[in-house]
């Protein structure tokens, strides 16, 4: 192991790490005597008994193993009942035999689908399958923690003690790079905590910072960005079916400064992406990152050199963005005028119009806060085309 690696199934890791395949049994096996998750998984599989599941969660050996045979299936089914389409483009640059580990670094829509939805264009394009990130907040039961460890998902802790705090960075930034740069797996991380709720994606300096704190006392910030070999990646959801429940909490937090989501909150946001229509969805793979000085030539200090990774990153996921009709409604009937009419017909127009409604509804606000619930699940679909336009050189 090169200086500065751990083996990701070091005890240092423990508290983080997803399962080892040679866990991975024991771990099926625990969460198979969850009630909700055995007729989740009934329902999925449809006419199926008790030994025939029995037979399945058998050969479930490794992590590869779980997703394919287990969480595969689940996706499938989501896919045919929530979506029109799942589509990826830009798979051509990543390398196929595995030799190559890259850190994804994207926008984020969904907390649970955008990575999930990633491993699964990867098993269906023949692509190795990276390791995920996932905050801790979302471990609302120990049935989901293991699930999620089972999926190799390892545990950004989001709100540990102040005295902790750059302990459990170093642990995450060293996990990280132990994956990546120790050539054991690819990691899929989000441009920043959280979703923005507003789809204005930037990627926050904190995320590029923490990946730093990793490196060998030689290295630079640009020499260890550089070697985890960052690839960005634009997701885009037709609709979002959270839309209405961001819309919500950010009247909410209008309303009261102080307040903020509880663990129930986010369970119904996890409940609602996943069983909400979504239409087309698409991932678009950026170009891998592999000589910062380029960009970073400009920079005079530390924070300089993140602030230009960061943009750059900001760059690709806007170029790369895929739009839809709704995309360009939104941000006409934001904007006012008819600058993007020749992008969608009347019908569309109209049945968005009617898609909005249907949405602010569902925020059930008083009157008076109807036209800012309206602005903001606009200004949801029309953010990244706008943050496209101004990459773009398209308007200023």
């Amino acid at each position: 192991m090169s200086k500065g690696l751990i083996n990701t199934g070091d005890a240092y890791f423990e508290s983080i790490r997803p399962y080892l395949d040679s866990e991975v049994q024991e771990g099926v096996q625990s969460i198979m005597k969850e009630e909700m998750l055995v007729k989740i998984m009934k329902q999925v599989y449809g006419e199926i008994n008790e030994e025939q599941l029995k037979a399945i969660v058998a050969q479930c050996h490794t992590i590869f193993d779980f997703k394919v045979k287990m969480v595969k299936p689940v996706l499938d089914y989501l896919l045919k009942h929530t979506t029109f389409s799942l589509t990826m483009s830009g798979k051509s640059k990543m390398d196929r035999s595995g030799a190559e580990k890259y850190l994804f670094i994207s926008n984020h829509r969904d907390i649970i689908l955008d990575s999930a939805f990633l491993n699964y264009l990867c098993i269906e394009a023949g692509l190795p399958l990276p390791r995920i990130a996932i905050g801790d907040n979302l471990l609302i039961t120990d049935w989901i923690r293991a699930v999620v460890r089972l999926c190799d998902a390892f545990i950004v802790k989001r709100h540990p003690s102040m005295r902790e705090m750059l302990l459990e960075s170093k642990r995450l930034s060293s996990y990280i790079r132990s994956s990546v740069s120790g050539n054991e797996a690819s990691a899929w991380l989000a441009q920043s905590e959280g979703r923005r709720k507003n789809s204005d994606d930037r990627t926050q300096t904190a995320v590029l910072k923490m990946l730093t704190l990793s490196a060998d006392k030689e290295q630079s910030e640009q020499e260890i960005l550089q070697e985890l070999k960052i690839t960005p990646i634009s997701i885009t959801y037709e609709y979002d079916p959270c839309d209405y429940l961001k819309a919500r909490e950010m009247l909410a937090k209008k309303l009261d400064p102080e307040w903020k989501k509880s663990p129930m909150d986010d369970m119904i946001n996890m409940q609602t992406g996943l069983m909400g229509q979504k239409g087309r969805i698409h991932f678009s793979i950026g170009d891998t990152l592999r000589d910062l000085s380029v960009i970073t030539r400009s920079a005079e200090n530390k924070q300089e050199v993140l602030d230009l990774v960061a943009k750059e990153i900001d760059c690709q996921i806007f170029t790369n963005y895929r739009f839809y009709p709704n995309n360009y409604i939104a941000f006409d009937l934001l904007h006012g005028g008819r600058q993007f009419e020749k992008m969608y017909s009347p019908k569309e127009e109209q049945t968005f119009t009617n898609y909005l409604e249907e949405q602010i509804k569902k925020v059930e606000a008083s009157e008076e806060h109807y036209n800012f619930v309206k602005e903001r699940i606009l200004e949801m679909y029309s953010m990244p085309l706008k943050n496209h336009l101004v990459t773009t050189k398209q308007i200023r």
